[in-house]
């Protein structure tokens, strides 16, 4: 077995690889990715040179690793159209629950990544039976050529960066994929892995940062006042609060049908007496479903890299819950999952709930789970017995789960007929909306009889996308028409945000552009809470009484991060947006809002 010839073909196998994966999020083609790439395969399949008898052993052992890191790459950016980070490791307790999510991606296409194992395997068992002799002996005169070779490839990109006066931006990284365009996927690992051993785990803030934090958290740029707000300060004084955070709903698929019926017929219902924004926009980031919680009862962006959850869950939280328990309110949150999904058996405690109701808290789990786990149907009875014995007033969150990808209800639990979309993502889609949205009609009506509503304010809104651009054909064909990509962004990105209470008489539709982050400090206004309450952290806007000129999205299709203005235009970030998530970094690492 020829040795060169062995390490010519898992060097151009691993760099097609790594070049297939660094440019699966990039729209132009990348030189620096693809000189990296090559680079760093000469280098490591060099060193069969260094070997005498087990050269062989060591190329397969070097390319399997090559083809189990780019598939897993792979399937990680498709689902999350994101690269994979040294953050997301503090997250691998998720998997378990996203294990199903995960493997529906697979496909027999993706034995591509381990062809070149396959090959040589085959080959060497061949040549083994036949009594070949493997050739034997190291060279180090070949290592070292490759060795100098492959630098001078590596080096090429930042040295062209030195050169065009460029050497500033050698290592910033303004969006996930900054370091993957200059560098290709092993130079955006290698560069996130040293990020992450050498950064503080709490900020120290010089007395100049601090005072830049209060001068921008009490500037007023970029929004306008109403010249009325849209309901009376402290409308909703004394009431009970109870937010419901919706798994994957977009605002798309409110008041439309399917095969002729109603896909969120609960939510068309109780539409019709609410204060609701058709332009309510995600900001979620790497934490997914734990940073809509996070812009929600803070109104503060996730960090850039990993869950905010994860790497800071007992920071100094201002959230919504510290607020109303400072009046007397009871304060729970609850969902149909493990305590440990997302940290938040360790963040709820720190964002002052007195009581976190996880998946061990429900009974009959073996009949009542549906994927991830237990079931919106027994989720929702359950938690409303809990409810009305809940001393009042209280603030309530509760968390749905079972519209999480990849929408797979059992046969028998299905209450949808899609028709034609049967066994399409978008028909799963569909089909897992309104089984959620079935049994929290059902929840709030077993509230309403029990009088349990006629003090309460309900909260509903979506946490982030389900349905994405990749499935953009589906929704035209269930559409019937063309979707831009910029109609995609406006009208498919958004999810809802419904308010609903016994004080509004009357059904009414908001179409200013809002984003998460500006939940909190609205909720507050309406509850009778003061601006100074908030005004000294909030990132987000009272959409009470002011209009934002533009809101920017952190991860778009869990890809882009874009600004939508409310005019309906599509821009890119501007200094401010990036200074924004800076402040909130700050925030969050110094533990500013214990120290301030």
């Amino acid at each position: 077995m020829n040795r060169v010839i062995l390490y010519v073909l898992f060097t151009l196998a691993a760099s097609l690889k790594l070049i297939f994966v660094s440019q699966l999020l990039l729209t132009d083609l990348s030189k620096g990715a693809i000189l990296v790439s090559i680079g760093f395969s000469m280098v490591l399949f060099s060193m069969m040179f260094l070997f005498d008898k087990y050269w062989v052993w060591y190329g397969i052992s070097a390319a399997s690793g090559v083809s189990l890191y780019t598939w897993g790459s792979y399937l990680y950016m498709v689902y999350f159209q994101a690269p994979f980070s040294t953050y997301i490791t503090l997250q691998a307790s998720n998997l378990s629950g996203m294990t199903e999510s995960i493997f529906n991606q697979i496909s027999l296409g993706q034995f591509g990544f381990f062809m070149d194992i396959l090959l040589v395997l085959g080959f060497f068992i061949y040549t083994r039976r036949r009594n070949n002799t493997i050739e034997t002996g190291r060279n180090f005169k070949a290592f070292g050529m490759i060795a100098i070779l492959a630098v001078l490839l590596v080096s090429l990109k930042p040295a062209s960066m030195y050169l065009n006066d460029m050497e500033n931006l050698l290592l910033k990284k303004y969006t996930s994929t900054s370091y993957i365009g200059n560098y290709g996927i092993v130079g955006h690992q290698v560069i996130d892995f040293i990020d992450f051993t050498t950064s503080q785990q709490e900020l120290e803030l010089s007395a100049e940062e601090i005072d830049n934090i209060h001068g921008f958290l009490s500037n007023e740029e970029n929004i306008s006042k109403r010249k009325r707000p849209l309901l009376e300060a402290g409308i909703f004084e004394g009431k009970n609060l109870l937010m419901i955070q919706f798994e994957s709903l977009q605002q798309f698929v409110i008041g439309e049908k399917v095969n002729g019926e109603e896909i969120t017929p609960s939510l068309n219902k109780w539409l019709e007496s609410s204060l609701s924004f058709n332009h309510y926009y995600p900001q979620t980031a790497e934490g997914n479903s734990s940073d809509a919680e996070l812009l929600v009862l803070n109104s503060i962006y996730p960090l850039k890299e990993g869950s905010t959850f994860f790497r800071y869950p007992t920071a100094e939280y201002p959230s919504l819950a510290k607020h109303f328990s400072s009046l007397g309110y009871t304060t729970t949150a609850f969902h149909g999952d493990e305590g440990s999904f997302w940290n938040r058996d360790l963040v709820y405690p720190s964002m002052g709930f007195e009581r976190y109701y996880d998946i061990t808290e429900f009974q009959n789990l073996n009949t009542n789970q549906i994927g991830m786990g237990l079931s919106d149907q027994a989720f929702f009875e359950q938690t409303a017995e809990i409810i009305k014995k809940q001393k009042e007033p209280y603030f309530s969150m509760l968390i749905t789960l079972t519209s999480h990808t990849p929408f797979h209800i059992p046969e028998e639990k299905k209450l949808l007929d899609t028709g034609e979309l049967k066994g399409t993502q978008l028909g799963n889609y569909f089909e897992s909306i309104h089984y959620t949205d079935h049994y929290l009609g059902a929840f709030l009506n077993n509230l309403e009889k029990n009088g349990e509503l006629k003090d309460t304010v309900v909260v509903i809104y979506g946490d982030h996308n389900g349905i994405f651009k990749e499935s953009k054909s589906e929704v035209e064909r269930w559409r019937k028409k063309k979707i831009t990509d910029e109609s995609w962004k406006l009208s498919y990105m958004s999810v809802p945000f419904i308010v609903i209470g016994d004080s509004l008489s009357e059904s009414r539709v908001v179409s200013d552009v809002m984003g998460q982050v500006d939940t909190a400090p609205t909720l507050l206004d309406w509850f009778g809470f003061s601006q100074e309450t908030y005004e000294s952290y909030s990132l987000g806007h009272n959409m009470n009484s002011y209009i934002n000129e533009n809101i920017f999205l952190l991860r778009g299709d869990y890809g882009e991060s874009i600004v939508i203005g409310n005019d309906g235009r599509i821009s890119e970030y501007q200094p401010v947006h990036s200074e924004t998530l800076e402040i909130s970094e700050q925030l969050i690492k110094s533990n500013f809002l214990l120290k301030k």
